[in-house]
């Protein structure tokens, strides 16, 4: 009698399972004449939510779905075909040739959805005349710039607690007027309270945000000003990227820009910082962080499925094959570059071949190195990973 219960219960069980999954399957089913544009799909989750990262600005969504796959989708949009979706909405770029139209059915749930960059934003503007503050426990922040737009003057960063001042930072004063954010983040998971972060634009093409960080580190007296340098574009972005209610602190590797390619040709690796005290250290090859670096080269490689005459270009090849490198992937990226390098690029390191250093080389005298032994030179000198040995030989 109890057998039979039980395989009673258990059939029951089953059952309601299935009305469960059934219920859920098609669940983001369209109907009438709106679509799905499907950009892509695939096996890895984080794979997926570097895809949804190109397309922020239509909140592209990464959905499960009932193969267990995960597609990345745009919409739902009412025009009729792909063309007519892309010129209604021009804000989406470019699409893979294969991306398609969808109803949905198969399509379950969303498991993640990206905001435009402007809503993402972690810092507020303070401008000239428009200064911010911020309140967190019994100390309120002030960051403000003074000056005119002919002669831009300092920021100043302060705090006080309960009316009495706490600190006073002041910045140098060779910045632009504009390109100012500053906000409380928490970045050290191990101070009482959030870090006031505040940054300057350096103004220039292509450059340059500096950032600072004023923190009050566990047991330290008082609280420090951490220079946390000067970055091409808009600086540092933020992410608790291991779960400690602590944000990382992401950007590009500037070192690669123009190393290889002019700057719009040039692919960049990210890197991962956190604060600990007063410092910054670089965590990037740490095994928490391997999934930002698995988003990071699926962005590279969605965009070159865009443009396939990105396997060509310098630029593109260094940092991808830096990216690879870092993950264990060398092997087989080398044989791809190797295959792929422009050796008569104008762009890559140079020696002076009278043993001078190359700011003072005369330009008869400088000679460029071999992009691919350059290559393997440049990410030999930085953390990217063990060289594989068809890499390696390259420098003998």
């Amino acid at each position: 009698m109890i057998k039979g219960s039980l395989t009673v219960i258990a059939i029951s069980l089953l059952a309601v399972t299935a009305m469960c999954c059934e219920s859920r399957a098609g669940s983001m089913a369209l109907q009438g004449k709106e679509r799905w544009l499907t950009i892509a799909s695939t096996k890895d989750k984080d794979t997926a939510i570097a895809i949804a990262g190109y397309y922020a600005s239509e909140r592209a969504r990464v959905v499960s779905t009932q193969s267990g796959w995960f597609a990345i989708v745009l919409g739902p949009y009412s025009e009729g075909s792909i063309e007519a979706i892309k010129k209604a909405h021009d804000g989406i770029g470019e699409v893979p040739k294969d991306a398609l139209l969808s109803r949905g059915d198969k399509y379950i749930d969303t498991v993640h959805e990206e905001r435009p960059w402007d809503e993402q934003r972690l810092l507020a503007t303070y401008e000239l005349k428009k200064p911010v503050q911020f309140s967190s426990g019994p100390f309120t922040f002030s960051v403000s710039m003074t000056g005119d737009e002919d002669n831009p003057g300092p920021t100043t960063a302060s705090a006080t607690r309960n009316g009495e001042l706490v600190f006073s930072f002041t910045t140098p004063t060779d910045y632009s007027m504009f390109g100012s954010d500053a906000g409380l983040l928490k970045l050290d998971p191990q101070t009482e309270g959030p870090q006031l972060v505040f940054t300057r634009y350096t103004g220039g093409a292509h450059c340059c945000t500096q950032t600072w960080i004023a923190t009050a580190a566990r047991d330290a007296i008082g609280w420090s000003l951490i220079d946390a340098g000067a970055l091409d574009g808009g600086g540092f972005y933020y992410e608790d990227a291991d779960g400690d209610g602590a944000l990382e602190i992401m950007h590009v590797d500037n070192d690669f820009l123009y190393a290889f390619d002019s700057y719009a040709g040039s692919f960049a690796p990210i890197r991962v910082q956190q604060l600990r005290g007063n410092q910054l250290d670089d965590v990037s090859s740490r095994p928490e962080m391997a999934h930002l670096l698995k988003r990071d080269l699926a962005r590279m490689e969605f965009e070159a499925k865009l443009d396939p005459g990105m396997w060509k270009s310098n630029g593109f090849l260094a940092g991808w094959v830096a990216a690879k490198q870092r993950l264990g992937q060398g092997d087989d990226a080398w044989q791809t570059v190797l295959e792929n390098l422009e050796q008569n690029s104008d762009f890559g390191p140079q020696v002076c071949k009278t043993g001078k250093p190359v700011e003072d080389c005369p330009y008869e005298d400088l000679e460029r190195i071999p992009v691919a032994k350059a290559l393997a030179q440049f990410l030999a000198e930085r953390d990217y990973g063990e060289l594989p040995p068809m890499a390696r030989a390259l420098l003998k």
